[in-house]
């Protein structure tokens, strides 16, 4: 089950922010950047992966046009 907060790929290791700049038309190869910084964080495969393996496929989490919620 997935922590209280999200880290790895969706929190920035540059600013420390969980802000993410998603297209409106991402493919899976699509870079994805920080919201705050601007800089790299993954390909949007990769964020889903990661996502899902910390509980957003389990509910826990909703990811929403680059912004995730903690669901109660």
């Amino acid at each position: 089950m997935a922590d209280e907060y999200l880290d790895h790929l969706l929190e920035c290791p540059y600013c420390g922010t969980i802000r993410l700049r998603i297209p409106k038309n991402a493919e899976p190869s699509t870079p994805i950047k920080c919201d705050d910084c601007g800089r790299y964080l993954s390909t949007w495969d990769e964020i889903q992966t990661d996502f899902e393996r910390q509980g957003g496929a389990n509910g826990v989490f909703r990811l929403d046009k680059g912004r995730i919620q903690k669901l109660d």
